[in-house]
C-alpha cells in the first residue's frame, strides 16, 4: 500500500475536499485523518490534484489543514465464520462489546472479475409459518421481497418474526442490515433475537440514523458482502433482511445534495436507479445456494407513487403492502391482500389446491371491498342474501388470517404460533365452504389453526 498523503482544504456537511500534491488515491479508497482518525471514502475527482470524499465516521473536531493518509485502496468489510451472533458497523468492527479476531478484508464493491451470471432460481417455495403470507404472497428461495408501509404499521415486527420463523426451519443463516433506523430499535432487535434463541444464526450490521449519510449508504453493501461470504464459505442458503431500504435511498439523496448534484424528481438524486441497482443486483444465487432478501420499505406519507418507492418495486419478486386502515382495525399482520403480489402465486410453482384457495380468497376480498361502502352507510342487513354471505365469509377470513406472533408475546400475552401451509389452506377452505357461517366473528381473531374454534 502506498503511503499517500493529502491535506483537507474544505469541509461541507458530510463531504470534504482533500488536495494531494503527489499520487492521487483511487475512487472508493479509504482515507483516515491523522489527528482525529476520521474515515473517508473517495467518491470523485474534482481536478488533477483534488478529490472529494464522504465521511464514514463523525467529523467532530476535524479541521481544515489536517493531514490525511490512505488506509487501503478499496473500502472493505472484515469477515470470517465467527460473524454469526454478532453486531458490526459497516467496516465489520464489532459494536456489541465483544472481541472479534482474524477477520479478513472483503471489498464492499463487487469484484467484476469474480462475477458470475445470474443463475435460475430453484422455484422452491419458502414456508414462513405466517398464514396471510404463505396463502396469498408465497415466497420462493432466492426471491427479493419488499414489505411496504408507512410509520407504525408493523414492518420491523414482521421482519423480526420472519427471522425467527426461518431460523426455526433451520434452512440457512440470516444477515440483518439496519440502515438509518433508530438505535433503540437495533438494541431491541438484538435482545429479541437473543431471547428467541435465533441470534446465533444471525449476523447484524448497523448504520443508524445518527451516523453520517456515507455510513448509512454503505452499510447495506457491507451486509450484502457478509451474505455473499456466508453463502460461499458456509455453503448455505442465506436470508438477507434489510430495514430500511428507503433509508438507503435517502442516504444517497443526502450525499447527492451535499456534493451539489442537480436533483431529479421530488429532490431525489439523479443516480437513484443506479444506487439501488448497486445493492439489489448483488443479491443473487451461486451454483449451489441462494440469497433470499426481505426488505422493509418505509412509504413516505403512505404514498406508493413516491419515486424512491417505485424504483424499489421494480427490483422485487414479491411485495407485501401493509395498510394503516387495516392496522387500525386491529388486523395484524396488516397486509392489504389486494395490493400485495407475488410471482410465486402461479400454477406452475404452487399446487392446484393452493392456487384455487388463494384465488377464491382474493376474489371474496375484492367483492367485500366493493360492498364495504354500502355496509358503512346502510348496514349489512341492506345487502342481498348472496352479498351478506360474501361479507360474512370475508370478515371471517380477514380475522382468521391474523395470528399471534412470537415477537409480540411479551405485549399481548398470546403465545406465538407457526402455521403450516396445509393447516392454513384447510381453515380457509372450510370458511369458504360456509362451515363456520354461524360462528361468532371474535372466535376467528388471533388464533392459529381453525381447529382451535370449539
Amino acid at each position: 500500500m502506498k503511503n499517500i498523503q493529502g491535506t483537507i482544504i474544505a469541509i461541507k456537511g458530510g463531504v470534504a475536499e482533500i488536495i494531494f500534491e503527489r499520487n492521487m488515491p483511487p475512487i472508493h479508497s479509504l482515507l483516515e485523518s491523522k489527528r482525529q482518525k476520521a474515515l473517508f471514502e473517495v467518491v470523485e475527482r474534482k481536478d488533477f490534484k483534488t478529490v472529494r470524499v464522504i465521511a464514514l465516521s463523525s467529523l467532530e473536531s476535524v479541521e481544515r489543514g489536517e493531514e490525511v493518509f490512505e488506509v487501503s485502496e478499496e473500502i472493505s468489510v472484515f469477515l470470517n465464520k465467527n460473524i454469526l451472533g454478532r453486531m458490526f458497523d459497516l467496516f465489520g468492527y464489532p459494536i456489541d462489546g465483544k472481541p472479534f479476531k482474524n477477520g479478513r478484508p472483503f471489498p464492499l464493491y463487487e469484484n467484476k472479475k469474480a462475477q458470475t451470471n445470474d443463475l435460475k432460481r430453484s422455484g422452491k417455495i419458502l414456508e414462513t409459518g405466517i398464514k396471510v403470507i404463505d396463502l396469498l404472497t408465497p415466497f420462493r428461495l432466492g426471491d427479493k421481497i419488499g414489505l411496504f408501509g408507512g410509520a407504525g404499521v408493523g414492518k420491523t415486527i414482521l421482519i423480526t418474526e420472519l427471522i425467527h420463523n426461518i431460523a426455526l426451519k433451520k434452512i440457512g443463516y440470516s444477515v440483518f442490515a439496519g440502515i438509518g433506523e433508530r438505535i433503540r430499535e437495533g438494541n431491541d432487535l438484538y435482545f429479541t433475537l437473543k431471547k428467541l434463541k435465533v441470534l446465533e444464526n444471525t449476523a447484524l450490521y448497523f448504520g443508524e440514523m445518527d451516523k453520517p449519510p456515507g455510513a448509512r449508504a454503505r452499510v447495506g453493501l457491507s451486509s450484502v458482502a457478509a451474505a455473499e461470504f456466508l453463502r460461499d464459505e458456509m455453503n448455505k442458503d442465506i436470508f438477507l433482511f434489510i430495514d430500511n431500504i428507503f433509508r438507503y435511498t435517502m442516504a444517497g439523496m443526502e450525499i447527492g445534495a451535499i456534493l451539489g448534484k442537480v436533483p431529479s424528481e421530488l429532490g431525489y438524486q439523479a443516480t437513484l436507479e443506479h444506487d439501488l441497482a448497486l445493492l439489489q443486483e448483488r443479491i443473487r444465487a451461486n451454483a449451489d445456494n441462494t440469497i433470499t432478501s426481505l426488505q422493509a420499505v418505509y412509504v413516505p406519507a403512505d404514498d406508493l407513487t413516491d419515486p424512491a418507492v417505485v424504483s424499489i418495486f421494480s427490483h422485487l419478486d414479491a411485495s407485501l403492502v401493509l395498510s394503516r386502515d387495516i392496522a387500525e382495525k386491529g388486523i395484524y399482520p396488516a397486509v392489504d391482500v389486494l395490493r400485495s403480489r407475488s410471482l410465486g402465486l402461479d400454477k406452475e410453482i404452487i399446487s392446484e389446491r393452493h392456487f384455487m384457495a388463494a384465488s377464491e380468497v382474493k376474489a371474496i376480498f375484492q367483492k367485500y371491498q366493493e360492498l364495504s361502502h354500502i355496509i358503512a352507510i346502510l348496514g349489512i342487513d341492506e345487502l342481498s342474501r348472496t352479498d351478506r354471505i360474501i361479507a360474512k365469509r370475508a370478515e371471517r377470513l380477514q380475522r382468521f388470517l391474523t395470528q399471534p406472533l412470537f415477537v409480540t408475546e411479551a405485549f399481548n400475552n398470546k403465545k406465538g404460533v407457526y402455521m403450516p401451509l396445509e393447516k392454513t389452506l384447510e381453515g380457509c377452505e372450510k370458511i369458504l365452504n360456509g362451515d363456520f357461517d354461524d360462528v361468532e366473528l371474535e372466535k376467528f381473531y388471533m388464533i392459529g389453526s381453525i381447529d382451535e374454534i370449539d
